[in-house]
């Protein structure tokens, strides 16, 4: 895995694929590949800039900036959380499901199912 030096995003922007690139799968086509292909840079992404973290020269920095990494990606995983509370709750509306039926589907218990649906609805 290559470093990529956290003050030069440019620079890895240069040699990474477009977004479009990205999602797409290849530069021919305008068609997104979907999420999956966006979680995959992610994780990619995610793979470089610890790797330049745990690279960088200066620890004091690379330790404030792994903080901030560690902060930013709490909050997406929360948002994360939302997301799929969300979408179980449009499961449950659109398919009509008592809480038993969304809990079976989702493969979960009935209280965690409830704990789901209260989140979207709440936001």
């Amino acid at each position: 895995m290559r470093a990529v030096p956290l003050d030069s995003f440019a620079l890895h922007r240069q040699t990474t694929p477009t977004r479009e690139a990205s999602m797409t799968g290849n530069d021919t086509t305008d068609e997104p590949a979907g999420p999956d292909a966006g979680l995959s840079a992610m994780r990619r992404l995610y793979e470089d800039v610890t790797m330049a973290l745990q690279t960088m020269p200066d620890l004091q920095q690379a330790f404030s900036r792994a903080t901030r990494l560690a902060d930013d990606l709490r909050k997406m995983a929360d948002g994360a959380a939302l997301t799929r509370a969300k979408v179980a709750a449009q499961i449950h509306d659109a398919e009509d499901l008592s809480l038993a039926g969304l809990a079976t589907k989702l493969g979960m218990s009935k209280a965690r199912a409830n704990q789901l649906l209260k989140a979207a609805r709440d936001r």
